[in-house]
């Protein structure tokens, strides 16, 4: 008995030593192959068009930017970039969406200093501007402008101060959602200036100029772009510049940092493009090569420059640097403000 269950299992034992040696050739080629076609997958990158997320709606300057950045960059890595507008909650909707899409470095996101501002507003938040993203590469910087309407009883905004002291509760101002820009730099200027103003909240950026240039709200301190041709127009009058320096195309026009006494006060957004966190480094890597040189074209300077701003291109690293200092500093000034909502 002990004599055939020896047998049994040498019979056992060479089978599968056959299997084995016939193969074994085999199953290492489909290893090869597998390793191979993950290399080329990975040095082939990228093979399809690659979304790049707006938080924004369209006509803002984030849209600006982005679609700016999207047209130079597909013809510098050869597939289409296309500009897909997730808009709602200040960014936050979004930011979201961006930071919870697979890291493959085929979705990327148009972040702005919103990204590190729109996440202390609501708790919990729904994602970390730190954690959830790598930055790729900075592209610029658009400053903001407070407008006002033609018709309102204020010609600048030291005049507009005198009114709103003279009248309390009967200024108002228009944001472009809570979290937004226009919402927390205002809240932050009444503060520190000592007057009052109610706000009043919109989801579409171009109807609260609108509103503004026929005086039902105001004013309204916005990004430079929806506002620029109201402006020139003269259906609208720029009253302050968050720009640490007069802008050209308004000499007359004062910085918040004079107004406030504040000379390191800026008022303005950067620009930069993000990855989920995850993506690989090679990817993030050619992504910063790709961008870096997209935003110092002529065609992407030139659409910045009719925005009011400027490009202003910086390393992943100085991107981070940006993102780590801002979270930090505007999750102080929220807090400080009072500004958080539970979800």
């Amino acid at each position: 008995m002990k004599k055939f269950k020896h047998q049994t299992e040498s019979g056992e034992l060479a089978f599968l030593a056959t299997l084995l040696h016939k193969f074994l050739p085999f199953f290492l080629c489909c290893m090869s192959i597998s390793m191979v076609n993950s290399a080329f997958a990975q040095s082939a990158y990228p093979n399809r068009p690659i979304r790049l997320i707006s938080a924004y709606a369209a006509g803002s300057a984030s849209d600006t930017v982005a679609r700016a950045i999207a047209d130079e960059l597909s013809k510098q890595i050869g597939v289409p970039v296309v500009v897909e507008t997730i808009t709602g909650a200040g960014g936050n909707i979004g930011h979201t969406a961006a930071s919870r899409a697979r890291p493959d470095g085929y979705t990327l996101l148009l972040g702005t200093s919103l990204m590190a501002m729109a996440v202390h507003m609501i708790s919990p938040p729904t994602y970390d501007a730190v954690k959830d993203f790598i930055p790729v590469a900075r592209i610029g910087e658009i400053p903001l402008v407070a407008i006002a309407s033609t018709t309102a009883p204020f010609k600048t905004w030291g005049e507009m101060m005198t009114y709103a002291k003279a009248n309390p509760g009967k200024i108002n101002y228009a944001t472009s959602g809570k979290g937004s820009s226009s919402h927390v730099y205002t809240e932050m200027l009444k503060r520190e200036l000592s007057f009052e103003a109610q706000d009043i909240s919109y989801t579409v950026v171009g109807q609260a100029v609108i509103d503004t240039s026929t005086g039902k709200v105001d004013f309204f301190i916005a990004n430079l772009p929806p506002t620029q041709g109201l402006i020139d127009a003269g259906k609208v009058r720029a009253i302050a510049v968050g720009s640490q320096q007069r802008l050209t195309s308004f000499p007359d026009v004062p910085t918040f940092a004079e107004i406030t006494g504040r000379r390191d006060l800026k008022l303005a957004l950067w620009y930069g493009v993000f990855a989920p966190a995850g993506t690989p480094a090679s990817i993030v890597a050619r992504l910063e090569k790709e961008i870096m040189s997209s935003a110092n074209t002529t065609g992407v300077r030139a659409r910045l420059a009719i925005s009011g701003g400027a490009v202003s291109v910086g390393s992943a690293a100085d991107l981070d640097r940006m993102v780590r200092q801002d979270n930090q500093s505007f999750n102080a000034l929220i807090t400080s403000l009072n500004l958080v909502t539970a979800k």
